[in-house]
């Protein structure tokens, strides 16, 4: 037999809460999140937002402009070999080969 939880009235209605319903939802990806990258400025940037770092931070560890860092984010310009190691480095993997944070939002079966 159901519970009653609480009575509650609202604009003259009286109603009986039976069950409680819980939601579950993703949160919602961050604006500017790359969601399918094609570039390594896209996963640079895919990164840089899940980890939160800014652009200057990340510009300070590679030792490069933050304005570098958008031109790669933005497919303006594209990372030197020797950068492109360093980002690999930094990431601590080669997002081209394998990427973990596609897999974040599937579910296993």
């Amino acid at each position: 037999m159901p519970v009653v939880k609480k009575l509650q009235t609202r604009n003259g209605t009286t109603s009986l809460t039976i069950c409680e319903i819980e939601i579950e939802a993703q949160k919602p990806l961050p604006k500017g999140y790359p969601i399918n990258p094609t570039s390594i400025g896209d996963y640079l940037k895919q990164y840089r937002i899940a980890n939160s770092y800014t652009a200057f931070q990340i510009s300070l560890e590679l030792d490069v402009y933050d304005s570098t860092i958008y031109k790669w984010e933005h497919g303006l310009t594209k990372p030197t070999l020797e950068n492109t190691n360093k980002i690999i480095e930094f990431m601590g993997y080669d997002p081209r080969i394998y990427n973990p944070l596609k897999t974040e939002n599937y579910e296993l079966t």
